[in-house]
């Protein structure tokens, strides 16, 4: 027993001088570039590069069009966030793949044993505090591009026009203010903000106009606001965005951006009156 003990630590002894030879300290032992510092380097380089590239032009093509200013942040923060990411994303991939090639362990039979770990990063100053420098700085920039965008976006203007969204199965009442106007289409004027109070006369929904970007809760007793500011003519998907009952796939509609001469025609073709319309499209929040 002891002899054979004996060959077994003799064995893992060799293992260890082996792996020793082969796995060199990650940012330090002989040229840069045969140092696995610098072939996580690189994939880390070219895994950022392709990360970049899909922040630039994926969103602009994969995001549904844009019907306001607020649909324009939500595409910019996308584009933002993932560029912002992709050196993360890529330091990731580049130490996986280097592992995966580099560090990999094939079985060879009798007394085989996994190799023992690398020499940890733990202890390497600069790369310590490098990561956790990086990492702070991009997460207190996400967290104030995060915070100026949701706060844009529930601040509505002080011309800005008032409308009831009411939700109940399956369709969207719009209430048009001091006109009197109920109706089951959504038209608003371009560049002029909008703001919507949102209900709901059963269960939740969730009003969510796709291009304008914005999307809030319709609650049963309580009311809601979101702010929308069209700029671009023409329609918009309206859609509910929460499990509301059986046809809840079939809870959307249509609706416009007209000019500010349209809309007021429209208003009038309702049955509005002129001075309601004016009342209407004038009165400041």
């Amino acid at each position: 027993m002891s002899s054979e003990h004996h060959e077994e630590e003799e064995f893992h002894a060799d293992k260890r001088e082996q792996i020793a030879e082969q796995v060199e300290p990650f940012f330090e032992g002989g040229p840069i570039w045969k140092r696995p510092f610098f072939g996580v380097f690189i994939i880390w380089v070219v895994m950022t590069v392709i990360g970049v590239l899909i922040g630039l032009f994926v969103p602009v093509h994969v995001l549904d069009g844009s019907s306001s200013s607020q649909q324009d942040s939500v595409k910019l923060t996308i584009i933002v966030f993932t560029i912002v990411a992709a050196p993360v994303s890529g330091i990731v991939y580049g130490i996986a793949a280097y592992s995966l090639f580099k560090w990999n362990k094939r079985g060879s039979g009798k007394l085989d044993t996994p190799p023992e770990d690398g020499p940890a990063l733990r202890g390497h100053g600069p790369a310590t505090v490098i990561w956790l420098s990086v990492s702070i700085v991009l997460v207190v920039f996400l967290l104030f591009w995060g915070m100026m965008v949701l706060s844009s976006e529930g601040t509505p203007e002080g011309n800005a026009i008032r409308m009831q969204v009411v939700g109940q199965q399956w369709v969207w009442t719009f209430h048009y203010g001091s006109t009197d106007i109920t109706s089951t289409q959504l038209v608003l004027p371009i560049n002029r903000q909008v703001e919507f109070e949102v209900s709901s006369k059963d269960v939740t929904h969730g009003f969510w106009p796709v291009q304008l970007g914005v999307q809030v809760d319709a609650n049963p007793g309580f009311t809601t606001t979101i702010a929308a500011s069209p700029n671009k003519l023409g329609k918009f998907d309206v859609r509910c965005s929460q499990l509301c009952g059986l046809e809840h796939a079939y809870m959307q509609t249509t609706g416009r951006v007209v000019t500010e001469k349209q809309f007021v025609h429209w208003l009038a073709q309702k049955g509005a009156s002129k001075q309601a319309i004016m009342n209407f499209t004038t009165d400041a929040k």
